[in-house]
């Protein structure tokens, strides 16, 4: 159960790793205004209508935001595929400590945009308690001597 955990919380890493690389790559390198104005609804006369510093603050929390996403999940693969996988219950602490609060605050900034972006929050949390909850129980289930 321990490795089936740990290859779900792989998957994790994974997917987050790529959104925020293309959310990255489209602010950055493309030069594209946030996709967080797609992902709150805003129609065109709205964007239209935001002045240029408050877009150029939304890129910049886009930048921000994405790239401690993608550093979390460079920084977490290593500790998934060595220390969880070798049954280090530090390992497991770490990560019910750094990707559950990523996963509540993912929830929370959603909440300001309406939940524009619920379907990833969903399938990125399902992930992280399906991951988290396989490597618990084996580590921590009854009469392992671990």
């Amino acid at each position: 159960m321990l490795k089936k955990g740990s290859i779900v919380l792989s998957i994790w890493c994974v997917i987050n790793f790529i959104l925020a690389f293309i959310i990255l790559s489209y602010v950055i390198v493309l030069k594209k205004d946030s996709p967080i104005l797609q992902v709150a609804s805003f129609s065109e006369a709205e964007i239209a209508s935001l002045g240029a510093r408050t877009i150029a603050a939304l890129n910049s929390f886009t930048i921000l935001y994405n790239s401690c996403s993608l550093v979390i999940s460079v920084l977490t693969w290593p500790l998934i595929r060595k220390n969880l996988i070798a049954g280090q219950k530090s390992a497991f602490w770490m990560l019910v400590f750094v990707i559950g609060f990523v996963e509540v605050m993912a929830f929370f900034a959603s909440s300001y945009i309406g939940h524009g972006r619920w379907q990833v929050n969903v399938v990125q949390s399902v992930l992280y308690l399906v991951g988290i909850g396989l490597s618990g129980w084996s580590l921590f289930k009854k009469g392992d001597k671990k």
